[in-house]
């Protein structure tokens, strides 16, 4: 439990929480009572009935959902939950010395040009400077369904946090359980690994880098997602939607049964074919119209074999897809 600093009221905490929302007041406080100003959220466009449509809609257009899917789902629960996460810009700066690679062409086949018999790879010096911006998101909590963390965030459409409106629709609002000062360092941390990709697109080997990297504005936004469940047939599907554009982070759901049989079947066929093929690539099968390429028989076969098997596996298990965006 803590006691807020700014109207006196006692309110649930969790372990590892160090910035405090007040779910009276709404105020943003560390734990030792110190408010922090620069709190704002993403304000909600999609109610819970505008996101459990939206999602049936996305939902009965992927591969193999059920056609009767909108009419007979039937949602069990929905829970809005508000996230926080420190967004960070950063100003990063890089020179960079390093070695590519590149390679010396001998000896072309005289009956098909620009074909080689041989060819010489060496290291080549390069050097060069990226300058970027970057906008690092950082989940707050630790406990975060990984589609949720990475999911995008309209930061332009921020305003300054207010309780009331999360209240408005039954919000659980969570703490964050990070302070300002990891979330910058972590957000340079995080600039210095982009940079770095950079690099590595351009050169193999990094001998020398010079970075220059400034963490500017850095602010807690509390974003509203959408938790729900929903009953189709026996079994319950969950899906998660973003309360301020209607974006579908991810969605569990049931695969048809004519969607089901079409894959054993197609399965069946490329098991059939694969199993075809290594018979005739061990010489059990003698068929003289092909040319005897053991090989190239044996490994398409198998990767014919495997591939029907999975379709069969898929087209048999009663387990719900998931699809992600």
């Amino acid at each position: 439990m803590a006691r807020c600093a700014f109207c006196d009221a006692d309110f649930k905490t969790g372990p590892g929480d160090v910035l405090l929302v007040c779910p009276y007041c709404g105020t943003a406080q560390t734990t030792e009572g110190a408010k922090f100003k620069d709190h704002y959220m993403i304000r909600v466009h999609f109610d819970q009935y505008e996101a459990q449509t939206t999602l049936l809609d996305w939902v009965s257009k992927q591969l193999g959902a059920p056609s009767d899917l909108p009419v007979k789902a039937k949602f069990l629960q929905g829970k809005q939950v508000w996230y926080p996460f420190w967004i960070s810009r950063v100003d990063a700066d890089t020179d960079y010395r390093g070695l590519g690679k590149d390679a010396h062409f001998h000896d072309e086949w005289p009956q098909r040009r620009g074909a080689y018999k041989r060819i010489d790879f060496f290291w080549k010096p390069e050097s060069g400077r990226f300058t970027r911006r970057h906008e690092i998101n950082i989940c707050a909590v630790k406990e975060i369904d990984e589609d949720v963390r990475a999911h995008p965030i309209p930061t332009r459409a921020k305003e300054y946090f207010s309780h009331a409106h999360a209240e408005d629709y039954g919000g659980e609002v969570l703490h964050s359980n990070l302070t300002e000062e990891q979330a910058r360092e972590l957000a340079k941390k995080i600039a210095y690994d982009k940079q770095t990709h950079l690099i590595l697109d351009e050169v193999d080997k990094i001998e020398d880098r010079n970075d220059n990297i400034d963490v500017g504005e850095t602010y807690l936004v509390h974003v509203p997602i959408w938790e729900l469940e929903y009953r189709y047939g026996n079994d319950k599907y969950r899906a998660t939607v973003s309360a301020p554009t209607g974006y579908v982070i991810e969605s569990k759901y049931p695969r048809s049964m004519s969607f089901r049989a079409g894959g054993i079947g197609v399965g069946l066929i490329m098991l059939l074919l694969g199993i075809g093929l290594v018979t005739i690539a061990m010489g059990y099968l003698a068929i003289p119209m092909l040319p005897l390429y053991q090989g190239g028989y044996a490994v398409s076969g198998g990767l014919l074999a495997i591939l029907g098997l999975a379709l069969i596996y898929k087209g048999a298990s009663s387990k719900e897809a998931k699809e992600q965006v």
